[in-house]
C-alpha cells in the first residue's frame, strides 16, 4: 500500500482532529443516556455505550471501516456471586480500524464474555473498536475517567434522524454488497422501507445499525 506522504498526513491529521472534536461534542450533547457503568475487577469504570459511540462517529462521516481477527475464543465454568456455576465464553480479538483514509490505521486488542460465542466475539470486538477510537481521541473522556453518571446534563442530540451523509452511504453500500437497503432494513430493523423518503425516516441510531450491517458484509 502506497505511504502518506508527510503533506498528506498533515492535512490528514487537520481533518481527524476536526471529526474528533466533532464527535466528541455529539458525545456530550447525548448527555447520560450514552453513559453506562462498566464493569471492572474491584472498581467500577464509567464508559459510553457503544452504539452512541458509532452513533456520534456516522453522523460526522462515514467514511470508516474496520476489520478483525480472532485471536482466542475458550469456554470456561464461572461461579456467580449467587454461587450458581455458569458456562461462558471469554473472546480475543484484534481490530484494525481506519478513518477517512485507510493508510493510517490504529489496531488494538479487545475481549469479551458472554454465554454465547457469538455475543463474546461480538463484545470483544467492541470493546477494541472503543480502544481504538480513543487513539483518534474520540470518547477519550471515558479513557481519562472524566465521565460521572450523575449530574450529566441531557440534552437532545443535534443528528437525532439520519443525515444526508447516512443515506447517501447506505445506498453506496448497497450497490457494493448487491443487497438492496429495504431487504436490509426489513432484516435488521423488521421495518418496511420503499423510497429513500421512508430511508429519511429512520432514527441516527437505525440508520448507524443498517450501516454496520453492510460494513459487515463489505469488509
Amino acid at each position: 500500500m502506497e505511504r502518506l506522504t508527510a503533506e498528506e498526513k498533515q492535512k490528514l491529521d487537520k481533518q481527524l482532529k476536526e471529526v474528533s472534536k466533532r464527535v466528541n461534542e455529539i458525545l456530550d450533547a447525548y448527555g447520560e443516556k450514552a453513559v453506562q457503568e462498566v464493569p471492572a475487577r474491584g472498581r467500577k469504570l464509567i464508559g459510553y455505550v457503544p452504539q452512541f459511540l458509532i452513533d456520534a462517529l456516522n453522523s460526522v462521516t462515514t467514511v470508516w471501516s474496520y476489520d478483525y481477527r480472532l485471536i482466542s475464543l475458550e469456554e470456561k465454568e464461572v461461579v456467580r456471586k449467587s454461587g450458581n456455576k455458569e458456562k461462558v465464553y471469554q473472546a480475543t480479538v484484534e481490530v484494525s480500524l481506519w478513518i477517512l483514509d485507510d493508510r493510517l490505521k490504529k489496531v488494538q486488542i479487545g475481549g469479551g464474555e458472554n454465554v454465547t460465542p457469538a455475543d463474546a466475539i461480538k463484545g470483544a470486538i467492541t470493546d477494541a473498536i472503543g480502544k481504538c477510537l480513543s487513539l483518534y481521541s474520540i470518547g477519550s473522556k471515558a479513557y481519562r475517567g472524566e465521565l460521572e453518571l450523575k449530574g450529566v446534563k441531557h440534552f437532545e442530540p443535534k443528528t437525532a434522524s439520519a443525515t444526508e451523509k447516512q443515506i447517501e452511504y447506505v445506498k453506496t453500500l448497497a450497490k457494493k454488497t448487491n443487497i438492496e437497503y429495504p431487504k436490509m432494513v426489513k432484516q435488521i430493523l423488521n421495518k418496511t422501507v420503499r423510497s429513500e423518503d421512508d430511508l429519511k425516516s429512520l432514527s441516527g441510531s437505525e440508520i448507524s445499525r443498517i450501516i454496520e450491517a453492510y460494513k459487515r458484509i463489505a469488509v
